[in-house]
């Protein structure tokens, strides 16, 4: 080549014009920038799941980073999030007994709605977001579901507080 450097000059902002639109970071918008996260509300019949789902939610906004925790009084937004499911699905069994099972998927599912303090409008919603964890069936089943609960509930945190953050 004759002139690398008039042709590097033309190709690279080709190359690169695909990555315009790509934005780095949150997609929230400008005003939203603190939220506070109440008590996550349990609709269904399995008992104190609420405390590890909540837990889990705080603890995915603080990784993430896109919104700073405050207090109600102080937040640009209120996260609301309701468990509506709570289940078991047997995932794999005993070699040779189909009616035995030895690892079960642990299932959440939760709607929530992030809203702006300041007028009530919606920032963010989502009907049904779904987290799970896939465990051994070990001793008895409270045992094993007390064990599966906090990384399900980690990845149903994850999973609302990538849809609040990429929703736009």
């Amino acid at each position: 080549m004759k002139h690398p450097a008039i042709v590097c000059a033309v190709l690279l902002p080709l190359l690169f014009s695909g990555c315009a639109a790509y934005r780095l970071g949150s997609m929230l918008p400008a005003d939203v920038k603190t939220v506070y996260v109440p008590t996550v509300i349990n609709e269904t019949s399995e008992p104190l799941i609420e405390q590890d789902v909540t837990r889990a939610v705080l603890s995915q906004v603080q990784m993430d980073g896109s919104l700073r925790l405050a207090d109600e009084s102080l937040a640009d937004t209120i996260l609301e999030v309701h468990i509506t499911r709570f289940w078991l699905d047997p995932v794999a069994y005993v070699k040779g007994e189909s009616s035995t099972a030895n690892q079960y998927r642990m299932s959440i599912r939760a709607s929530f709605v992030l809203t702006r303090r300041a007028d009530n409008s919606i920032v963010a919603e989502a009907p049904a977001v779904n987290g799970w964890y896939d465990f051994d069936f070990a001793g008895d089943m409270t045992s094993s579901k007390a064990i599966a609960l906090r990384p399900a509930a980690e990845d149903l945190g994850r999973r609302i507080v990538d849809r609040i953050v990429q929703y736009w």
